[in-house]
């Protein structure tokens, strides 16, 4: 039947899944009532439908009318038409408000979802939807918006567990199944789920480090899942688990290439070590971070060392540096240290920079032994004291001497009294020796026993080599045999910071390249761990443009450095001599070592430096190129 009105011939079938009934076969029904509330109950089946008699009789609510029934309600207004809500999603819309609710007036009768599980009705800013196992529950707004555009139901968080609720701080949510939708205005509504979702939940979910998600859940070309938080992710792999990377470490693995990158997926979330830093294992290396060290990754073969070693609370400290390339290898540098990665041995060498960092004095066999010094020498381990009130923190003592009259340790009773009287106020002292190559044998033999010497069970911090002596007047045969030495000292004494004591740069490269041509900067560079250019501006004159402390200390830092093919190589400057030099040198030599990097300086010898230059000197402590 056609009236003014168009057709208003239905197919009905709804029933209630809260009653437990089944839809009925279509009925079609002729309703021509006006009112457009008593049209669709007649529409639905009126009194015989599972709505029911009407109670009482339609009011008004803001903005439209609405009818109670025996089994639900129906709700008009002129933007929605009239829709029925009925049962559990009608208890629930009730709760809210109905009408008056932020979801506002329906927009469709109850539906059934697709996998015949659940119920819903939407409104005009929202829905609620219902199954015996979750209750009937809202989602509205930007989380409605969100959970729709991911499949609603049929999507990986599946129906929601809650209504929409604030967090503390002014954000909103809803717990669905198997994950949550969160919003505030600056992050919009964003979905987090899954193993991502337990984690986050974890950590303390808005209120976490990690603040509130501003991405959904995404996938990484691998196989991998993230959310991006507003400090922070959370990563997924069914390897590694889902795994929260935040802060600086982020920063770092992002900038690495992040999972893609060498270091892979994180294994471990953010964690503490005792004495305040932060740090992330990932599947190919780790990331620390303190607030004085900044944030640097350690990996491969020199992290398996320096786990080995401790980890941050071992010798070295935490990292400074992130792996870099150095002559014949790779390197990280560490607060106290570096470690040292020989590609040719596949080992990795410990360097611990305390014996040569701050400032040091240097004492030769002229000064303390009987051999060179007769009965009474000028310096005795009584001196000690006076070198430690100086503000001396290493002392450079001459063990040995190329001289066979003396195969072994000079004055070994007096040595082992200066390491006794150094080492208890808290000073390192490093032993060195001068080897003039003629016997190759018997220097590495004088090398060794000051590595092994012990008195009292103390033993030197490091050990130096002096390369400065050209008895052997060959130069390809003088450079054969230093390598040869460096090469065996090194693989005798792993465990022992080798400091190589060179010749001035400026000397060799600039002022007098005929002194020692061809010198093996580079063969000797995986050798040596610090390196020690004897910059001594005293040296040199006015007239040749060097004698400026400033510039030639500088210059001779930087020289080492661009000789060895290595811009962070650690460098201990040493500089004077000469009794007759002003305070202001020593200060302009400090200046230049710092503003260069290098670790240490020192000044030769004790006995010709003025008082008044150590406190220029003291308490120097520069790390880092």
């Amino acid at each position: 039947m056609w009236t003014r009105r168009g057709p208003t011939v239905l197919l009905v079938a709804l029933v209630t899944a809260g009653l437990g009934l089944v839809p009925a076969p279509a009925l079609a029904r002729q309703c021509e009532q006006a009112d457009p509330i008593a049209r669709h109950h007649c529409e639905l089946g009126g009194a015989a439908s599972f709505l029911g008699a009407p109670v009482g009789g339609p009011f008004d609510v803001p903005g439209g009318r609405a009818q109670n029934y025996v089994g639900g309600t129906i709700s008009w207004s002129p933007g929605t038409g009239a829709h029925e809500v009925h049962g559990a999603v009608l208890g629930a819309w009730a709760a809210l408000g109905r009408e008056r609710s932020d979801v506002g007036f329906p927009v469709t009768d109850e539906l059934g979802v697709a996998d015949g599980l659940g119920r819903h009705n939407d409104f005009q800013r929202g829905t609620i939807t219902f199954t015996p196992a979750t209750g009937a529950h809202e989602v509205r707004g930007a989380i409605w918006g969100t959970w729709s555009r991911l499949g609603r139901e049929r999507s990986a968080l599946g129906y929601p567990l809650t209504n929409e609720l604030g967090t503390p701080d002014g954000g909103r949510y809803n717990d669905f199944q198997r994950g949550s939708v969160y919003f505030t205005p600056a992050t919009g509504a964003r979905e987090v789920r899954g193993a991502i979702w337990g984690t986050w939940t974890a950590l303390g979910r808005e209120r976490s480090a990690l603040g509130y998600p501003v991405t959904d859940e995404l996938g990484t070309p691998d196989g991998g899942r993230y959310n991006d938080f507003q400090r922070g992710s959370v990563y997924f792999m069914p390897a590694t688990g889902a795994r929260e990377v935040r802060g600086a470490i982020r920063g770092k693995w992002a900038s690495l290439g992040a999972q893609a990158g060498f270091l892979g997926y994180p294994v471990t979330g953010e964690l503490g070590t005792p004495d305040g830093g932060r740090y992330n294992h990932f599947q190919g290396g780790s990331i620390y971070f303190t607030p004085t060290t900044g944030v640097h990754e350690v990996h491969g073969a020199i992290r398996d060392r320096w786990a080995a070693l401790g980890w941050a609370s071992g010798p070295l400290g935490y990292p400074i540096s992130d792996e870099y390339a150095v002559t014949g290898g790779r390197q990280s540098d560490f607060q106290r240290g570096f470690l040292r990665f020989d590609a040719a041995t596949g080992t990795v060498r410990m360097a611990l920079l305390a014996p040569y960092d701050q400032s040091g004095t240097w004492v030769t066999r002229f000064r303390f032994s009987r051999e060179y010094a007769g009965a009474n020498p000028p310096i005795t381990p009584a001196t000690v004291d006076a070198m430690a009130a100086a503000g001396v923190d290493t002392i450079y003592l001459q063990a040995a001497a190329d001289d066979p009259r003396f195969p072994g340790l000079l004055s070994p009773d007096l040595l082992g009294q200066f390491l006794a009287r150094a080492h208890a106020r808290g000073m390192q002292v490093v032993a060195w020796y001068l080897p003039h190559l003629t016997d190759v044998e018997a220097d590495l033999r004088r090398l060794r026993a000051m590595a092994d010497f012990r008195a009292s069970g103390q033993a030197f911090d490091a050990i130096g080599v002096d390369i400065e002596d050209l008895s052997v007047t060959d130069v390809d045969i003088r450079n054969a045999r230093l390598v040869d030495l460096s090469a065996r000292l090194w693989a005798a004494l792993p465990d022992v910071t080798l400091g190589a004591i060179v010749l001035p740069p400026v000397v060799t490269d600039v002022l007098n390249p005929s002194y020692w041509p061809r010198f093996p900067w580079r063969q000797l560079a995986r050798y040596y761990q610090v390196w020690m250019p004897m910059a001594y501006w005293s040296n040199r004159t006015a007239a040749s443009g060097w004698r400026d402390a400033y510039r030639y200390t500088s210059e001779n830092i930087a020289r080492t450095r661009a000789n060895l093919g290595e811009p962070c190589a650690a460098v201990s400057v040493i500089g004077g001599f000469g009794a007759d030099l002003p305070a202001t040198d020593y200060g302009a030599m400090a200046r230049a070592a710092a503003d260069r990097g290098a670790v240490g300086v020192s000044v030769f010898d004790w006995t010709t430096t003025p008082a008044a230059s150590w406190p220029l000197l003291r308490d120097y402590s520069v790390r880092g190129c």
